[in-house]
């Protein structure tokens, strides 16, 4: 205990507070035809993410990866479209490929 009387902050909570601040915040596209930079496994989970119905099981079997790791590649999908939902990525990811086709 401090001589006032208080409790110093716990170390975890200032690491926790530090790596809050560093988190930079998702970003949309700035033009709607302008296409997120993705990898191409990452290309190939928002197809079937937006494609299929599938759920991250299936998708996990399809592409040989464990289910972890395509809610991995999701996350960074959600974090490049600036979206929060799988509903929000197919309203996205459509526009964006109509933008496409009416551009081309």
């Amino acid at each position: 205990m401090r001589p006032n009387g208080t409790f110093p902050a716990s170390p975890r909570r200032n690491l926790r507070a530090r790596s809050e601040n560093r988190r930079a915040p998702p970003r949309a596209p700035a033009d709607p035809s302008a296409s997120p930079a993705l990898t191409p496994r990452q290309r190939d989970v928002v197809a079937l993410l937006v494609g299929t119905g599938l759920s991250y099981k299936q998708i996990a079997a399809q592409l040989a990866r464990s289910e972890g790791t395509v809610r991995t590649h999701t996350e960074r999908i959600y974090r490049a479209f600036g979206v929060h939902s799988r509903l929000e990525l197919i309203v996205a990811y459509r526009s964006l490929q109509d933008a496409r086709s009416g551009a081309a």
